[in-house]
């Protein structure tokens, strides 16, 4: 991208972080509110409680609160109560929380539409397959994690391929690619690319319009439609901006670390993947991942603190099935909705491939093998990405 082009950003989002610092409320613990807002999250249930988050004056605050009544993605609700700031996060214990009635008639149809999908979806997965495999294959397709076993997905976080699991950019680039090869043997190519957006479009709504998603879905259609135009320019530029555009509608995603993440992969791909790809360093089967975790091995010791010795490993032994996985259980899933008996025949035929990768991600997952790291300064983080950068330049030269 233009570097004049880049500094005219720059000053834009400088002035834009000053106006919102400047006239952003400060809350204090205790202060009590009340506001309406609609669950874009599925609640996440432990034992006898459960928490979502909720956006409030452009402030993320987790809401934790008895398991009954339950609360569903879409619902429209006021919550009343007490905020408690913990670690510079808001959170709101126990609030009373009550449904509302829609502000929105068509949004909360189209929402309730979906929302029956998704369970529609959840119980046709969970009488078809045993668990874990019916919420690893629910998680690989539409990033649906309420079924998961706590033990499973502790695994899966070991090994680090918890990210097959969510509304990734991966995911959402696989979904467009399986719609694009579909659809190019029958319309024409611009066609293809315009259903394979609205099946992304689609895909994030079902899996839940949280804001991780939105990123992943916007990126992944920047990285995707680059890639049949065999542009790879016109990914930089998008997702260039992309990243303005989403920071200058909300400043404070530039200290979320799932934006971090989304943003720092994605620009791996673009960078590290070619060249990965191009000299033979890595098959192409984990040039991905390798690409990926490059550029945000920082992000992650810095946040997390711990890093799997074995990840690259594991994500070179297992990401060979998310695509035939997608592939099986989609179709799976699409003819189940019009006759139940051969969908479920179709989705079981993906039970072998779920079996493997349950089998790897344990094995791996009891080895240990975590590099963990208390603190990560922010010099070491600059240098890091400094050398990989100037290393990136040097390798494009040559």
């Amino acid at each position: 991208m233009n570097l004049k082009l880049l500094l005219i950003f720059f000053i834009i989002l400088t002035f834009r972080f000053f106006f919102v610092h400047n006239n952003q409320p400060q809350y204090t613990d205790g202060q009590k509110i009340s506001f309406k807002v609609r669950i874009l999250s599925q609640p996440h249930i432990v034992g006898t409680r459960q928490a979502f988050s909720a956006n409030y004056k452009n402030q993320k605050i987790r809401i934790v609160t008895s398991r009954f009544p339950e609360f569903n993605y879409g619902d429209f609700v006021r919550i009343s109560g007490s905020i408690s700031i913990k670690d510079a996060r808001l959170l709101m214990y126990y609030p009373k929380i009550e449904e509302m009635k829609d502000d929105s008639v068509l949004l909360g149809k189209s929402l309730k539409v979906v929302k029956n999908l998704r369970q529609k979806l959840i119980d046709l997965f969970s009488r078809t397959l045993p668990s874990p495999s019916s919420s690893l294959l629910m998680g690989i397709i539409f990033g649906i994690k309420e079924q998961m076993p706590k033990d499973f997905a502790e695994s899966l976080k070991t090994t680090g391929v918890f990210h097959v699991i969510a509304a990734s950019g991966m995911n959402v680039t696989l979904i467009g690619g399986f719609i694009s090869i579909f659809f190019a043997f029958l319309l024409k190519r611009q066609i293809a690319i315009g259903l394979s957006i609205l099946g992304i479009i689609f895909y994030a709504v079902l899996a839940g319009l949280e804001a991780s998603i939105i990123r992943a879905s916007i990126m992944g259609i920047i990285v995707f439609s680059s890639q049949i135009m065999g542009r790879q320019s016109l990914a930089i530029n998008g997702l260039a901006l992309a990243g303005f555009a989403m920071l200058f509608i909300d400043p404070s995603l530039i200290f979320d670390i799932g934006f971090q993440l989304s943003f720092a992969s994605t620009l791996g791909i673009l960078y590290i993947k070619p060249l990965l790809t191009k000299k033979n360093i890595v098959g192409s089967e984990i040039s991905t991942t390798v690409a990926a975790q490059t550029a945000t091995l920082p992000i992650l010791l810095a946040n997390f603190g711990t890093y799997s010795i074995y990840s690259i490993l594991v994500n070179g032994l297992v990401l060979w099935t998310v695509q035939i996985l997608m592939v099986i259980g989609g179709i799976g899933a699409l003819i189940a909705l019009v006759f139940m008996p051969l969908g479920q025949l179709i989705i079981y035929l993906s039970y072998p491939l779920l079996l493997y990768f349950e089998s790897i991600v344990r094995f791996f997952g009891k080895m240990g093998g975590i590099i963990s790291i208390e603190a990560l300064s922010f010099g070491f983080v600059a240098g890091y990405y400094c050398l990989l950068g100037s290393a990136l330049i040097i390798l494009k030269k040559k």
